[in-house]
């Protein structure tokens, strides 16, 4: 390696600094002399909180699942950062030519989590995600008695409107965000309120493409920055996010697709992939399926579940 320091962009949320941190600390550990600057990036999605987020690319005027990427890929491309530090759920399924997906972090939890007031969550009625995805599954779990609407901030901003909305009984979070921010707990309290948390079931509630992975991009001509960076990437979570972002590459998915998919490894190098898509535009029933393939050929099992579909 000849380069002795790097800046890499972020957003400014809790989250997102933390999830910086992760990434600091890996380098450190594969290269203690390299220094690392962070540069925290403002995005549109960021700023625009106003409208739901299924519609903000749509107001903003910029590609879909583009919202909290466009200003930090464009500090990648002008040079003012070296890569940059992502949700991979975040990330569009395909990249401008000029960037890659260099690493992946290790995965966490891919759960997501119920967080609700009272003592039961069955009586909860009123339910706040900011995504689609979430909206459908939980219609199917909880039935036409549950109201959704709409929420928008980073998790703490998430977790303050719960407990100072008397009309709101519960918000739909991930767990990998709660844990990473040391929120995640059966009990807690947040201003006062008393709050619980449940995980929801993996099979109603199918996560997004990436969930629980930090992903690093760079520029494709930087074979430097490429070298750095893959001394920290994790192989198997790798793999994974290869086949969750094929099929929906395949699939033509963005922020607004009501659609879950999850690639699980298992033993003897194969892989199972399962998605779950609504499907009532074009009045078919939900797509829900799964199969099984060799871990090191992740695009040929997405393209296999893809053609089912």
């Amino acid at each position: 390696m000849t380069r002795s320091s790097i800046i890499l962009g972020t957003r400014g949320s809790a989250l997102a600094l933390k999830q910086t941190d992760m990434v600091k600390e890996a380098l450190s550990r594969a290269w203690p002399d390299l220094g690392v600057t962070v540069k925290i990036i403002s995005t549109t999605g960021d700023r625009r909180t106003d409208v739901p987020l299924s519609q903000v690319a749509r107001v903003a005027g910029i590609a879909d699942k583009g919202i909290f990427l466009k200003e930090i890929e464009q500090a990648l491309e002008n040079g003012e950062i070296d890569f940059a530090v992502h949700s991979l759920k975040d990330m569009p399924s395909e990249l401008d030519a000029q960037f890659e997906l260099a690493a992946v972090l290790p995965r966490a939890h891919v759960d997501d989590v119920l967080v609700f007031k009272g003592q039961n969550s069955r009586f909860c009625r009123r339910i706040a995600t900011g995504s689609v995805r979430r909206r459908r599954m939980g219609e199917v779990f909880w039935g036409e008695k549950t109201e959704f609407e709409d929420l928008r901030g980073n998790v703490p901003t998430r977790l303050a409107k719960l407990a100072a909305n008397p009309a709101l009984d519960g918000i739909i979070l991930a767990r990998a965000g709660l844990e990473r921010l040391g929120l995640f707990a059966s009990e807690s309290c947040c201003d006062g309120v008393s709050l619980r948390m449940e995980l929801l079931p993996g099979d109603v509630f199918v996560p997004a493409a990436g969930q629980g992975i930090v992903g690093l991009e760079i520029r494709k001509e930087d074979a430097g920055m490429r070298a750095i960076l893959s001394a920290i990437d994790h192989a198997e979570t790798h793999l994974q996010a290869r086949a969750e972002r094929e099929f929906l590459r395949l699939l033509g998915a963005d922020c607004s697709t009501p659609v879950g998919v999850h690639a699980e490894l298992l033993p003897g190098g194969r892989m199972n992939l399962r998605a779950l898509l609504f499907r009532d535009s074009e009045g078919l029933p939900p797509f829900a399926d799964s199969l099984e393939g060799l871990a090191d050929e992740p695009e040929i099992l997405a393209e296999r579940l893809w053609n089912r579909l």
